[in-house]
């Protein structure tokens, strides 16, 4: 004899599924937007030492729009990926002999127009809404809205 499944059966497995994938997106899209933050503060760690290296050849650091990192110091490193990113813009401005002050700034999606700075003592700030890793590469500076439980 042949069965099959009753209807009450088919709806409690797809009232299950729904209350999953309710849980589990919101988690999902947290995770995204955190590892589009962590691309962001890697990009400017790859920023403040093309600055540094340009700095030690020139005696004065290089300020540079959106779209114009390699341009400007892709002779240190190679910035391309910077200036064709769709997440964020990248831009160093203010600078001189002794600092400079660089900038992500979200280009789309929930979090747009948030920013991420870093100095060129390796210090993290902005206004992003969600945590992220440490910046890399600056010289170990804290972001002020970031947990103390990451090992980076």
């Amino acid at each position: 004899m042949r069965r099959a499944f009753t209807l009450l059966e088919l709806l409690i497995v797809i009232i299950v599924i729904g209350i999953l994938a309710t849980i589990a997106v919101p988690q999902f899209l947290t995770a995204v937007e955190k590892g589009r933050i962590a691309k962001a503060k890697n990009a400017l760690g790859l920023i403040a030492q093309a600055e540094k290296m340009f700095r030690a050849e020139n005696d004065i650091y290089v300020d540079f729009v959106d779209g114009g990192a390699n341009a400007a110091l892709g002779d240190y490193i190679e910035l391309n990926q910077l200036d064709t990113d769709i997440d964020w813009g990248y831009a160093v401005a203010d600078s001189d002999a002794d600092s400079f002050h660089a900038t992500a700034t979200r280009d789309a999606g929930a979090y747009e127009d948030d920013i991420i700075t870093l100095n060129e003592i390796g210090v993290c700030g902005g206004d992003h809404d969600l945590r992220g890793p440490l910046c890399q590469g600056g010289g170990g500076g804290d972001d002020d809205d970031d947990d103390d439980d990451d090992d980076g």
